[in-house]
């Protein structure tokens, strides 16, 4: 019965010091909103970019879109539904509806790649968090590349 007591007692003494605040910790404040610059140039190819995303996941069967702007040519990876497959058919819908979308692109190159897709999605996050556009044109480059 003495044990019993005795480890109730600590048992108490124990949660009751692990539930007491720190007095010498700093309490946690908010973090400020913090502004980002993007260039206006940067951002016109960041507006560009999710414009043709937009119009390209409104098409059946495309569950996401994501899209970089290079000079005159796009570079389009899709994630297609569940049950859809990616063909030549959809392939030719995407090029359409982003030659339709933007009269300055003149080169479509669409990728089924989950690697790709992702890859342009940080690109783009980056440039969204004021990273230059600049700073990822070699990258972009060797996305294309691959992806012809």
């Amino acid at each position: 019965m003495k044990r019993y007591l005795l480890l109730a007692i600590i048992l108490v003494l124990l949660l009751q010091l692990g539930c007491s605040a720190n007095k010498n910790e700093t309490p946690i404040s908010e973090e400020q909103d913090r502004v980002i610059n993007v260039s206006a140039e940067d951002k016109a190819i960041i507006d560009r970019s999710e414009t043709l995303s937009d119009h390209v996941v409104e098409l059946f069967g495309i569950d996401d879109a994501a899209t970089i702007i290079f000079n005159d040519t796009a570079l389009v990876s899709v994630i297609m539904a569940y049950d859809k497959e990616f063909n030549e058919d959809i392939k030719e819908l995407i090029i359409d509806t982003v030659l339709e979308t933007d009269s300055s692109i003149k080169e479509v190159i669409v990728s089924n790649d989950e690697k790709t897709f992702y890859q342009i999605v940080d690109i783009i996050l980056d440039m969204m968090n004021g990273t230059p556009y600049d700073n990822y044109v070699n990258d972009i480059s060797k996305l294309i590349e691959k992806n012809r």
